[in-house]
């Protein structure tokens, strides 16, 4: 029947370039001249998706389902035709049905991929858009025609795909045995510590293959332990350094914010630092030289002391509202059966009417299914809307090997997960004494690792695709 069908309809596109000839005296039909297409839809694809079997091996299958939802832009003067919403992975693009309206009755068509045949358009036969075609609008009354190229873009990769890249292994920073890393002025800088001192490395975040040592412009060197009592509030890292407050837009130049009685930086927000002041309470600055005692809703007891990281992000529900998740673990000589991370939350309100919220301690109790193991040397990130963390061999009643998973978290610490969409690399060495995670503006995810000197740089693909809109 097809066969029958498409000679037809060929004849009938070309029959109406003869309109004029055919009209009679009686004919009150009105046709135009009018050669514009008004509106064009991808009504319905083929999609083949891959899923998994309870085995574990993968297996492919294919649906029908609308594409209605994808917007089709019309460039009258180019003559173009375009989604900039790509169809999903896995579209076939040769099985594709198109609805196609035009200006005052004109006739569309299709050309030929080879020739110049044009075929009409039906709205039940599937059509090959895997490569740009021509479509071809005739006028109603048969004396004009005009041409539009027409490109059905579709995703070439898997949006859930997470594709690391080797960037290369730096043998300086082999020699360190723990990092913290920032990305900060068009740079990713990495804080580690030999054991005696603490020093930086820092490395375009185009690059990441070339690091080169960071120069401080102050007389001293950092303590072992200062890597990780580095903090960023908006776009300048923080410090405290023999009583001062330090802070830095590139971590090379340092400048004095004056005096504190502070005895280390835990945190930020993009308003306000949060410190342990010498008691180990928690207190907080706008400014660096006003403190203020915030409060907590269990025992100080529980606020960590070591690995300690945290993650700051803007709740979806109220701009004038930040998370600030606080991590890390306890003494193991003091709470040696601690299995799990502790871990507290802040909202820091920065509304007309903000209210001082005190930290909030997320209980941990038999029930508790979902937790963050306490792991060596825990590295934290925000990376999309997920907080992801990862560390080495677990410490006091904890198990867990070393660098096995990146755990995940999308309900603000509450629970987190083995998240399948972010695995460590395949060859990754996990012999790392520690590694550290940062997240760039590119929606890059760095790993740097100390013992190894590995680098390594990955990205969700549909994190990459937000750059391109």
């Amino acid at each position: 029947m097809r066969r029958i069908i498409a000679p037809f309809l060929i004849i009938l596109f070309a029959a109406s370039t003869l309109v004029s000839c055919l009209k009679g005296d009686d004919d009150n039909t009105t046709y135009y001249s009018d050669t514009a297409i008004s509106s064009f839809a991808v009504s319905n694809i083929v999609v083949e998706k891959t899923t998994k079997s309870s085995k574990g091996t993968d297996s492919t299958y294919t649906v029908s389902q609308s594409a209605s939802s994808y917007t089709f832009y019309i460039d009258q003067d180019k003559r173009e035709i375009y989604n900039p919403d790509s169809l999903p992975y896995g579209t076939n693009g040769t099985k594709v049905l198109v609805s196609v309206s035009t200006v005052n009755n004109g006739v569309a068509g299709l050309k030929a991929l080879v020739g110049t045949t044009v075929t009409a358009i039906s709205g039940t036969d599937s059509l090959d858009f895997s490569v740009p075609r021509t479509l071809v609008v005739r006028s109603s009354d048969g004396k004009y025609s005009r041409e539009y190229t027409v490109k059905v873009n579709i995703h070439k990769q898997n949006g859930d795909d997470f594709c690391w890249t080797l960037l290369g292994t730096n043998t300086q920073m082999a020699s360190f045995e723990a990092f913290r890393a920032f990305a900060i002025d068009d740079k990713i800088v990495a804080f580690g510590s030999d054991g005696t001192n603490t020093t930086a490395m820092q490395t375009s975040v185009s690059d990441g293959s070339s690091w080169e040592p960071v120069t401080f412009n102050f007389n001293g060197l950092l303590p072992a332990d200062m890597y990780q009592q580095i903090v960023k509030k908006g776009d300048r890292l923080y410090m405290i350094f023999n009583g001062k407050l330090l802070s830095s837009a590139d971590g090379s130049a340092w400048d004095e914010e004056g005096s504190t009685e502070m005895k280390q930086l835990v945190a930020a927000s993009s308003d306000k630092l949060y410190a342990y002041d010498n008691s180990g309470e928690i207190q907080s600055s706008n400014d660096g030289a006003t403190w203020t005692a915030d409060g907590i809703d269990s025992d100080v007891s529980l606020l960590p002391t070591t690995d300690i990281n945290y993650s700051c992000s803007v709740l979806r529900t109220n701009n004038d509202v930040e998370r600030v998740v606080l991590i890390g673990n306890r003494d193991v000589s003091t709470y040696e059966a601690d299995t799990t991370a502790v871990i507290w939350n802040k909202l820091d309100d920065t509304g007309n009417y903000a209210v001082n919220l005190p930290w909030a301690y997320y209980t941990i109790d038999s029930k508790s299914k979902y937790t963050l193991p306490r792991l060596a040397n825990i590295s934290m990130t925000t990376y999309g809307d997920y907080m992801v963390a990862l560390g080495g061999k677990g410490i006091g009643k904890c198990t867990k090997a070393a660098y096995s998973q990146i755990y995940s978290s999308i309900d603000g610490g509450l629970t987190w997960h083995d998240e399948a969409g972010i695995q460590l690399p395949d060859n990754i060495n996990k012999s790392a004494k520690s590694m550290a995670m940062v997240t760039d503006d590119k929606y890059h995810l760095w790993i740097i690792c100390a013992g190894t000197g590995q680098v390594w740089r990955g990205r969700l693909n549909s994190m990459g695709w937000q750059l391109n809109k």
